[in-house]
C-alpha cells in the first residue's frame, strides 16, 4: 500500500482523465519549496528517483503492464529535474510544464532509448531524461534574465 501511494502519487494517478498530466502538476510545490538551489533539486531528485524505482515495480507486478498509467511518481520527478538551472517562477513553470508535457508525450531520443530498460528503471528514467532535456531548454531560455 506504501509503494501504491508514492507511485500514484497519493493516488492522484488513479484519475482516469491524462494522470500524468496531473501528476506532472504535483511536482509544483515540491518546485515552489526547494528548486531555488540546484543542490537540493539534485539530491532531491536522486532520493525521488530511487524511490520511484520501487514504487513503479510494486505497481508493475500489481497490475502486470509493462509502464502503468497510474504510476505519476516519474512524472513528478521529471518536471522537478527541469528546475535544476532555472528559479521557478510563472513564466518558467508554465514553460517548463508545457515543454516537459511534449517531450514525455512524444519521447523523443534519448528519451525513447531509457523507456527501454527494465521495469522501474525505465518506467522512472525516461522522464529523468525528458526532465534534463527540459531543464536545458529552460536555461537557455531564461538563463540570459
Amino acid at each position: 500500500m506504501f509503494w501504491e501511494l508514492i507511485a500514484t502519487g497519493f493516488y492522484v494517478g488513479k484519475i482516469k482523465f491524462a494522470p500524468g498530466t496531473v501528476g506532472t502538476l504535483l511536482a509544483l510545490p515540491l518546485i515552489y519549496i526547494f528548486a531555488f538551489k540546484w543542490w537540493a533539486v539534485l539530491i532531491i531528485s536522486l532520493i525521488l528517483f530511487i524511490v520511484g524505482v520501487f514504487a513503479s515495480n510494486y505497481v508493475i507486478d500489481m497490475s502486470d503492464e509493462e509502464d502503468p498509467e497510474e504510476v505519476i511518481i516519474d512524472e513528478i520527478v521529471g518536471y522537478f529535474i527541469a528546475f535544476i538551472f532555472v528559479k521557478p517562477d510563472l513564466n518558467t513553470c508554465i514553460s517548463g510544464f508545457i515543454i516537459f508535457r511534449i517531450i514525455d508525450i512524444l519521447k523523443p531520443f534519448p528519451v525513447n532509448i531509457f523507456e527501454k530498460l527494465p521495469r522501474g528503471w525505465g518506467v522512472m528514467a525516461d522522464d529523468v531524461v525528458g526532465g534534463i532535456l527540459t531543464a536545458l531548454i529552460l536555461y537557455f531560455l531564461y538563463s540570459s534574465q
